[in-house]
């Protein structure tokens, strides 16, 4: 039995967010405070489009600092209120991910000051790939974490 490498090429990151839990999933799933926090600091969001159910489809629009325009797409797998969300992710116009498909899940669970936060990105095309994502998603969140402490 064989694996790609690309299987195996994930990142988890864990944060405490001093927010309820149901504040946090909100923030997750609600396109007006998507468009608040989503994606890294340096970037720009055009457009976000997010019809968060089961078999619902995501669409993220923006300008990265070099000026380029970027889409990210992706759909809506598994959705428990206040505890996990599953999603695809695949960048457009980017022949690393021309038949690739990575996987986002976020699980929530109550914390002391707040909601732990487990973000897992599985399935990346690379090591620089998971390198990027690491940053970017380190950067949204402490948007999330900014925009939840308001």
């Amino acid at each position: 039995m064989t694996t790609k490498a690309s299987d195996k090429v994930s990142l988890e990151i864990k944060r405490l967010i001093k927010a309820p839990r149901d504040r946090v999933y909100a923030a997750w799933t609600d396109p007006a405070q998507l468009k608040q926090w989503f994606g890294p600091e340096n970037v720009e969001t055009r457009d976000l489009i997010a019809d968060a159910r089961v078999g619902g489809k995501f669409r993220w629009d923006l300008t990265n600092p070099e000026g380029e325009k970027m889409t990210c797409r992706g759909g809506y797998r598994e959705l428990q209120p206040g505890k996990k969300i599953v999603f695809t992710w695949q960048w457009e116009d980017d022949e690393t991910w021309e038949n690739h498909t990575s996987v986002v899940t976020v699980e929530l669970a109550d914390a002391d000051g707040g909601t732990e936060l487990r973000l897992r990105h599985e399935q990346l095309p690379s090591e620089e790939s998971r390198d990027g994502h690491t940053r970017g998603w380190n950067s949204a969140l402490n948007k999330l974490e900014k925009l939840l402490s308001k």
